[in-house]
């Protein structure tokens, strides 16, 4: 039967879409400080880049 109020996803259903978000935002994140890296060049924003995404990805996984 059909519910009336929409699509009600299942557990495990919310947990592959939370997947696949965090896959996505890390990927994004990675190519964009990998793009960084080769125009600028290594630096000291370069290591603060990478570190932000490293607490970025951790907070992804913590807030689920």
């Amino acid at each position: 039967m059909a519910r009336a109020h929409g699509h009600h996803r299942t557990r495990s259903e919310a947990m592959a879409h939370h997947n696949r978000q965090v896959a996505g935002a890390t990927a994004g994140l990675l190519l964009l400080v990998s793009v960084y890296s080769v125009v600028i060049g290594p630096d000291g924003r370069l290591w603060f880049a990478w570190a932000v995404l490293l607490l970025a990805c951790a907070a992804l996984f913590v807030v689920r």
